[in-house]
């Protein structure tokens, strides 16, 4: 055990049936732990969960093996593990070698692991020191692809839209871009030709016009970057959020409190969770995970004790958060601790839904009431956990108000729709759900 060291304009979505939101989240178990000293030198430096509900865990210079070449060459390796939700490995596991276009990679250190995600079929995308990025099957766990950085510096967890295209910048981003690669991995260009700060994360929306980064030494919060035309448009920086004022521990005042984000992961219930590095660094909030409405910039949530026992909830590095297909249970990857910690969801205060009482179908409802003015409700069911897009466009056809771009949780929602600004007319509300379209007319009158 590790014992402690010392706009919407108008726009309000409603959870009718379904996960309550917030909710709390209860530690259960470690589901790995390497058995290794407290070290800011090496850990577990990715988290993913796939969709056979398999956990990938990413290694950054933790060495569990070593082999001998022919010539007599001595090489420790860095593999990727990959557990069941028991804590076994499953048949692949552990991944030593990768192998792509008739070449053998080894995951030496050299290939650490930098981060990991899904790809928009749910494969790994794994950032490969200062190397590149390899896909990697997740049902075999054998290399698909690789892409090699045209810079040689260390990568970022990489991210990925519901198109496929794929986000990557560099850790020591000050004077690096930030790249765009189609899901093939062809450069369509940089998102970002600057970014100006050190930075080991990255997150995307589905649509690939919001994107979020982390930053750290020193941390200033989570940085919002938007682009109207992903891949022909620069992203331009939005604002920037998780940051606490006013703070008070003991007897002591702090002005403000910046969140070190060394990880952020969306969430099942669409919040953006953040990773705030250990606290000796990062000051009294670190040490936590804090999950975020990127609408409101709100903190909605939080996971873990600072520093603690770490068999017990205790977090030190936050290095990746995933969860289960079904977004019931959480898995925290901790650098210093070298561990990874489950945490199961129990909302209070709010019983969730049986699964008796979730929609089997996905379906669009009319608006109410209709004709309106100037405010309406529009109802849709979810039988799953979905990423959705829902906007309103007017006669013409041109988008005149986009409600939502975020995943929700499976069933009944409702989202109140404020026409104030928009003359009289015909308008049509758009519901796209995992590449669904449904659609309703909409009459406002004044």
């Amino acid at each position: 055990m590790k014992k402690g060291i010392a706009v919407v304009l108008g726009v309000l979505l409603l959870a009718v049936v379904g996960y309550a939101q917030p909710g709390n989240w209860t530690f259960e178990k470690l589901l790995v732990d390497f058995h290794l000293p407290q070290s800011n030198g090496y850990g577990i430096h990715g988290v993913v969960v796939d969709p056979d509900d398999h956990i990938w865990v990413g290694l950054h210079a933790i060495t569990t093996d070593t082999i001998f070449t022919a010539a007599g060459d001595t090489i420790p390796l860095n593999p990727i593990y990959v557990f069941d939700k028991d804590g076994n490995q499953v048949s692949f596991s552990p991944i030593k070698f990768l192998t792509v276009d008739g070449v053998t990679d080894t995951l030496s250190t050299a290939l650490k692991c930098k981060g990991m995600h899904l790809d928009h079929e749910g494969n790994i995308l794994y950032s490969a020191g200062a190397v590149g990025i390899y896909r990697i099957n997740y049902k075999t766990g054998e290399a698909m692809a690789k892409w090699e950085s045209p810079i040689h510096s260390s990568l970022t967890e990489a991210a990925c839209d519901a198109q496929g295209n794929i986000y990557v910048g560099y850790v020591l981003g000050k004077d690096k871009p930030v790249y765009i690669l189609d899901k093939d991995f062809n450069m369509i260009g940089t998102a970002i030709d600057t970014l100006g700060y050190i930075n080991r994360t990255i997150e995307v929306t589905p649509d690939g016009k919001d994107l979020y980064t982390g930053s750290t030494w020193i941390g200033f919060g989570i940085v919002h970057w938007h682009s109207d035309i992903p891949g022909v448009l620069k992203y331009a920086p939005v604002d920037t959020f998780g940051n606490w004022y006013n703070v008070t521990v003991g007897d002591t005042t702090y002005e403000v409190v910046y969140l070190w984000a060394s990880c952020l992961d969306w969430g099942p219930r669409g919040y953006l969770w953040a990773g705030d590095l250990r606290p000796d660094w990062s000051g009294p909030k670190g040490g936590m995970y804090y999950a975020y409405d990127v609408v409101t910039k709100q903190c909605v949530d939080s996971v873990g004790i600072a520093m603690g026992d770490s068999s017990k909830g205790g977090i030190y590095s936050p290095r990746g958060a995933a969860w289960s297909t079904d977004g019931k249970t959480m898995y925290l990857g901790d650098y210093d601790y070298n561990v990874v910690s489950v945490w199961k969801y129990t909302p209070t205060g709010v019983a969730e839904a049986s699964h008796k009482s979730l929609p089997t179908t996905f379906k669009l409802g009319q608006n109410y009431p209709n004709p309106f003015n100037p405010t309406t409700v529009i109802p849709f069911s979810l039988p799953r956990d979905s990423y959705v897009e829902l906007k309103v466009y007017d006669s013409m056809g041109r988008e005149v108000a986009s409600l939502l771009n975020r995943k929700l949780a499976a069933g009944h929602h409702k989202v109140i729709f404020n026409a104030q600004s928009l003359p009289s007319g015909n308008y049509y509300v758009s519901l796209v759900v995992n590449g669904t379209v449904q659609t309703r007319k909409m009459v406002l009158i004044k």
